[in-house]
């Protein structure tokens, strides 16, 4: 083996277990993140949940001024070392008046502009208090992106588990406490608290490497602004359905709740693809800096491998799902309304996964400023689809909507990747992936009803058809993990 190959295949096998270290920790963090779901779900109802998740919404993109790009700029720059750690923290700092110009803006400003605009009543104070939330678990969240490039994944999921534990933890006391939906907010705006002392404390234990340039937060801000313009468009793409939903059949519509339901578990998907490729991150960025390399197709394959049975396990599932996220007491159309969003929304899945990888081949290749035309024209397209479909066939046309969208964007994006000379494989490894899910889509079909023993038979048929194809291609093992050590 050459050493450049050797290189290359090294590089390969440590995105991989950066890979599996972040996603085991996405994982355990978000199913305390689901768990909290569930629980304002059951404690505030559908119809509030519904409120809760259109406020969530718009608190996300006004607490992106808090973030503006630096952490995706952190997640190639720590790597590169083109800017120093101190230089990011310092941009992040400089950024906090405007949090809190914003969180007093939602408090005020915006109830009076949705009144004006016909959208209906929206809690102001809520609002503000979800900003900041996610403002300061946008915090922790830095930090972690800090803690993997110094190669310190456990340190980043330990401090994951803990931000999402917190949330946990604040809204079981303040739903226990009988706190109305400002009182949920409060407590879940002031549980970040201790997972940002712990990743300080983690961080200053963390050995640096080398030096890096230092330039002032303008400096910083004016090169992550194109990342911020992707990531607010980022977290409104896959809003914009629910949103319109909001603006075009009222809050009062159950349509809104119900989707929102459906919309939660796609949400919690995605924490899979994000993981495995802010995992690959730092590989990747080092496979763009030599131009060449294994670690764009090994995460493929990765990516391809959990979005195929995610996707059709999830559709087959889609009933008792539905009956587990609402609990008693609705009626058989809120139960079916929820599956049949469940069951179009699988099919984003796959261009979901795959778009993580799209993105992060884009910034480790130095193309970040390209990324806000890709989910600009997504969110774009969806609300196009979004006012086409939703008046006539309101959740159901939603989901449509999300689908296409997603689909178009992982085309174009694919597209993106080429002409910036780091391309990467879709069509193969998902193709091959949806091959191998046909013998665990035959034996769910038997058992779908139970979703404990669906969960559990597909993903012991899902292993006996991945261990027949390493036994028969005994190098697809090496292919997709690398070397053991």
């Amino acid at each position: 083996m050459t050493g450049e190959s050797a290189g290359g295949s090294r590089e390969a096998d440590d995105a991989t277990r950066g890979s599996a270290v972040k996603l085991a920790a996405e994982v355990a963090s978000r199913l305390l993140g689901l768990a909290t779901t569930l629980l304002l779900i059951r404690g505030l109802r559908a119809s509030v949940f519904g409120t809760f998740t259109a406020l969530s919404a718009y608190a996300l993109l006004l607490a992106e001024a808090g973030e503006l790009g630096l952490s995706a700029v952190a997640s190639r720059a720590l790597v590169a070392r083109t800017l120093s750690l101190r230089s990011l923290v310092r941009a992040r700092l400089a950024l906090a008046p405007v949090v809190a110009a914003v969180a007093l803006a939602a408090a005020t400003a915006v109830p009076a502009l949705a009144e004006r605009w016909g959208i209906g009543a929206v809690d102001g104070l809520a609002l503000a208090l979800l900003v900041a939330w996610f403002a300061l678990s946008g915090w922790g969240e830095f930090i972690g992106v800090a803690l993997r490039c110094r190669r310190a994944r456990r340190q980043e999921a330990l401090l994951l588990l803990v931000l999402r534990g917190s949330a946990l933890v604040a809204a079981a006391i303040a739903l226990s406490l009988g706190s109305s939906l400002r009182g949920v907010t409060l407590a879940l705006a002031l549980s970040p608290l201790p997972a940002t002392f712990l990743g300080a404390v983690l961080l200053r234990r963390a050995a640096a490497e080398g030096e890096a340039p230092s330039p002032a937060p303008a400096a910083v801000l004016r090169q992550s602004f194109p990342l911020a313009l992707h990531g607010g468009l980022l977290l409104l793409s896959p809003r914009v359905e629910l949103l319109a939903l909001q603006w075009l059949r009222g809050e009062d519509d159950p349509a809104l709740g119900f989707f929102s339901v459906a919309l939660s578990v796609i949400w919690f998907l995605s924490m899979v693809p994000t993981a495995i490729a802010a995992g690959a991150m730092p590989a990747l960025t080092r496979e763009a800096l030599r131009a060449e390399g294994p670690v764009r197709r090994r995460t493929a394959a990765t990516l391809a491998l959990t979005a195929a049975p995610a996707a059709v396990g999830l559709a087959l599932v889609a009933r008792p799902v539905a009956g587990a996220l609402l609990g008693a007491g609705y009626g058989a159309s809120g139960y079916a309304a929820v599956a049949d969003g469940l069951r179009v929304m699988a099919l984003a899945l796959p261009a979901l996964f795959l778009n993580a990888l799209v993105f992060a081949s884009l910034i480790a290749a130095g193309r970040a400023s390209w990324l806000p035309r890709l989910t600009a024209a997504r969110v774009a397209l969806a609300f196009a689809l979004a006012f086409l479909l939703v008046p006539a066939l309101g959740g159901h046309g939603a989901a449509v909507g999300l689908v296409c969208a997603e689909w178009a964007l992982v085309a174009v994006g694919a597209a993106a990747c080429r002409r910036a000379s780091f391309g990467i494989p879709v069509v193969a490894p998902l193709g091959w992936a949806l091959v191998a899910c046909v013998p665990m889509a035959l034996a769910v079909s038997g058992v779908r009803e139970s979703l404990p023993l669906a969960v559990a038979v597909g993903a012991l048929s899902w292993a006996a058809t991945l261990a027949a194809a390493l036994w028969l291609r005994p190098g697809l093992a090496r292919e997709l993990v690398g070397a053991s050590r």
